[in-house]
């Protein structure tokens, strides 16, 4: 392993030291460019709700095709590479996948079917919950959260509860009797919270950290309007953004601070922003950005950074035609993978991936290390952009940390509501870099950063439990890494042997791996996977580098008969490639 005479390099490196040059973005792009689109059936397919987790995007469809399991790993270029649909046909409208198991809601009497798809190639029913079990006969939409599954029939204003833990053998636990005087349609459970959307116009919000052992307590009731469609919290869980579905349907942000007593902040109708369709379908909230799957407007996100004023941000239309009376176009947007990879499912269309980092507006959060707006893992170095960040330029000379420079602070604001002050490196009135706390959880992130004269400026990332990022010599997230011969400590071009014939060692220098591997003695090098032109070569460690924070060090043995020249590299973890980068050979 290497020691602290590689400082003076990695700083430079890093660019704590100076201010890099980024061309950060603060006023929106409303048009976003499409990276990828794939429409796995021919003829009118009826697309529904679409998920990712990892380099898979899975796209449900209710005309029968069941649920298509597709390879995003470059998002240019998405591959059908699964396919679960039983043989009585699969309807399914509403698909999650956490670590590996699917949850898909059938709306053809098949209730809820849990299926393995970490083979992506051979999905495999585990167990189904249908009448049998306590659930309903036809599930139009369902959430899972800490082990728990809730169902609603959009029939009835009732929410069944399932103990999922063991996914081979889901239990009822209990029913939830609503509020709504007419049916539920969606839940969604964010930080032990249960909001549902009713048909009737009664949005509830229960505290269900306890619901496996007793009843869940109703925090409060809202007045949602008619056809209240799906739902979504802040991370602080003061903000509500509720769709209806229905002729000009709308979105409508309320203060839900006191959930015993909500208040209608504004209500966004597409008009008043020179957009045509026909309603709202699904909202998310990602720090201030609120992203909207809009029929026959494709995708709208918005800047809530005041909420009493919502500002248009960007824009997708995955719709070419007139706007109809009728649900067609836009369904589902899975806005958690990144913001240069957004999700989308048309209903005809299928599949579409967006770039949605142009419409970040307000500082912008980025990799440090390759300057990408894809999601952050906690002890991360990261690098926000922006305008008046600092009243001066200071770098922090000590360690620990200091959370305050020229007067400045960050904190982030995690999906669990914890809010944690940020370790900083340096500030300056446009550039903040800090690592991202430890103990962060993985999810959507407000950025809050406080300058020396009370300024306040908030901006949205995404965590995730590991985002392997590497640095490279030009600060610039391509090109050559910042490497080092592990044995000499020598830069490139490397030797491709050492002594006695034997392959060389050569030492990468990232960030993000993870909280496991970061700032903590731990070798994760057996769930690290390293390419070297596209074949996988040995890691003999992965994990800290010693006497730097937030620095991940890779040490890779090269293979025998590597030809000279520059060879294309990245490191993969949980799913989650790093930028492309390159190493030269003598």
């Amino acid at each position: 392993m290497l020691k602290l005479r590689l400082r003076t390099v990695l700083a430079l490196a890093f660019g704590l030291f100076s201010a890099l040059a980024f061309p950060h973005t603060i006023h929106a792009q409303t048009n976003l460019p499409l990276l990828g689109q794939l429409d796995p059936f021919t003829g009118n397919n009826r697309y529904a709700d679409v998920w990712g987790e990892g380099n898979y995007a899975y796209l449900a469809s209710f005309n029968g095709n069941g649920v298509m399991i597709i390879d995003i790993a470059n998002p240019r270029s998405p591959q059908l590479v699964g396919h679960y649909n039983p043989t009585d046909g699969g309807r399914f409208q509403d698909v999650i996948v956490r670590n590996g198991i699917g949850y898909f809601s059938s709306e053809n009497r098949g209730g809820v079917h849990i299926v393995d798809v970490r083979n992506p190639a051979s999905p495999s029913l585990l167990s189904q919950i249908n009448t049998d079990k306590n659930g309903f006969s036809n599930v139009h939409e369902l959430f899972v959260a800490d082990g728990v599954l809730y169902e609603a029939d959009s029939r009835t204003n009732v929410i069944k509860v399932f103990d999922v833990r063991d996914s081979r053998n889901p239990a009822h636990v209990r029913d939830i009797v609503t509020t709504d005087p007419r049916f539920i349609h969606a839940i969604v459970v964010v930080n032990g919270r249960l909001f549902t959307s009713g048909w009737g116009g009664k949005t509830d919000i229960y505290d269900v950290r306890d619901v496996l052992t007793q009843a869940p307590p109703l925090l409060g009731s809202l007045d949602s309007g008619n056809a209240s469609h799906a739902s979504w919290p802040s991370q602080d869980g003061k903000l509500l953004a509720s769709a209806r579905e229905t002729v000009n349907g709308d979105i409508r942000l309320f203060d839900i601070s006191n959930p015993a007593s909500p208040v209608l902040l504004s209500t966004i109708a597409i008009e008043n922003y020179q957009l045509q369709a026909y309603s709202a379908h699904n909202p998310y909230i990602i720090g201030h950005l609120l992203f909207v799957s809009w029929y026959q407007a494709g995708l709208v996100i918005f800047d809530i950074s005041d909420p009493r004023q919502p500002k248009l941000a960007g824009n997708y239309d995955t719709y070419t035609g007139n706007v109809l009376a009728g649900f067609t176009g836009c369904w589902g947007v899975y806005p958690f993978l990144g913001f240069d990879r957004v999700l989308l499912s048309d209903m005809d269309g299928g599949l579409y991936i967006v770039d949605a980092s142009a419409a970040v507006t307000g500082p912008r959060t980025v990799s440090a290390a390759s300057y990408n707006a894809a999601a952050l893992a906690p002890n991360t170095i990261a690098a926000t952009f922006g305008a008046n960040l600092a009243s001066a330029t200071q770098i922090a000379t000590t360690q620990p940390l200091p959370t305050t420079l020229a007067g400045t602070t960050l904190s982030v604001v995690d999906v669990k509501g914890n809010e944690r002050s940020a370790p900083l490196f340096f500030v300056s009135p446009n550039q903040i870099n800090y690592e991202m706390p430890p103990g962060t959880e993985p999810g959507p992130a407000l950025i809050k950063i406080r300058n020396a004269a009370g300024q306040v400026n908030l901006g949205a990332a995404l965590v995730a439990a590991s985002a392997p990022s590497l640095f490279t010599l030009d600060q610039s997230g391509k090109g050559n890494a910042v490497a080092l011969d592990a044995l000499t400590f020598a830069q490139g071009p490397f030797n491709a042997t050492r002594g006695q014939g034997l392959p060389n060692i050569i030492a990468l220098f990232g960030t993000g791996l993870g909280a496991d591997a970061t700032d903590t003695d731990a070798n994760v090098a057996a769930n690290v996977r390293v390419l070297l032109d596209d074949q996988p070569v040995t890691v003999s460690y992965a994990g800290r580098a010693p006497g730097f924070v937030g620095l991940n060090q890779l040490n890779i043995v090269l293979p025998l008969g590597i030809g000279s020249g520059a060879h294309k590299l990245q490191v993969t973890r949980d799913g989650i490639a790093s930028n492309l980068v390159s190493i030269t050979i003598r």
